[in-house]
């Protein structure tokens, strides 16, 4: 990993010394007063800049495990600065050296060239952003689900470990339960945080339940046991209609 960061580094330290150095080599090359030469030298030591920090980009997303919504964006990113840098070679070449055109019109071309490229590189970077941001948030919620139902799944667990007949009937209902949040959306939505924060509240009082089941007199247990099986039963509704809130919600704002 640190030769990686060193390579990384390696590479943005180089955006910033190779493009002057270019520019200084042209610039000698015309003899100092050559205005083509210096705006040759300028245009590809952009070229170089934009090159050698997408390859430092690219180490550092390595070195932090991008999400996989980056990659198309990045290739993109990729294909455009290479475009841009082919482009400014050619320039460089057929109108620099070969037509020599004049310094306003020169000027003129690679100006436009670096506008497109700063636009178009831009509403890409912008456009991956918000779909990284997008991925991140539905990450997080997706865990977020898959920690409610490994705690239904502990609640089981716990509730195994007991023993006597109205055990099997509360685990069928626990595993019902458990099925249904699997399965529900994890994208939630504004409209519905009241109705979530809810589901996680019943889920712990539940839990407290189930755990009284163990603690409580053989008189006094069928009772708990009922008491229970209600309390699943009104997550579950809870749940299902929360599914069926989310799924109206998420309709109508399309």
């Amino acid at each position: 990993m640190t030769s990686r960061v060193a390579t990384r580094n390696g590479f943005w330290l180089a955006a910033a010394i190779v493009p002057v150095a270019t520019i200084l080599l042209f610039g000698f090359i015309g003899g100092l007063t050559d205005i083509n030469a210096w705006m040759s030298g300028i245009a590809i030591g952009f070229a170089e800049a934009s090159v050698l920090l997408f390859t430092g980009s690219c180490i550092h997303q390595r070195r932090r495990k991008a999400a996989a919504s980056k990659a198309p964006f990045t290739i993109a990113m990729g294909f455009i600065i290479g475009v841009y840098a082919v482009s400014v070679i050619l320039e460089v070449i057929l109108l620099g050296n070969l037509f020599k055109l004049s310094g306003p019109a020169y000027l003129k071309i690679h100006a436009m060239t670096l506008l497109g490229f700063a636009v178009v590189l831009a509403l890409v970077s912008l456009i991956g952003r918000y779909a990284f941001a997008h991925e991140e948030k539905e990450g997080e919620h997706t865990a977020r689900k898959r920690e409610t139902v490994a705690w239904v799944g502990a609640i089981r667990g716990k509730l195994n470990l007991l023993s006597g007949e109205d055990i099997p009937l509360l685990d069928r209902d626990l595993a019902e339960l458990e099925e249904t949040l699997r399965y529900s959306d994890p994208i939630p939505h504004a409209s519905l945080h009241e109705m979530e924060h809810l589901i996680r509240e019943k889920i712990a009082v539940l839990e407290d339940q189930v755990t009284l089941i163990g603690e409580v007199s053989a008189e006094a247990r069928p009772e708990v046991a009922e008491e229970t099986a209600r309390m699943i039963r009104d997550i579950l509704r809870t749940v299902q209609d929360r599914n069926m809130q989310l799924l109206h919600a998420k309709a109508g704002s399309t």
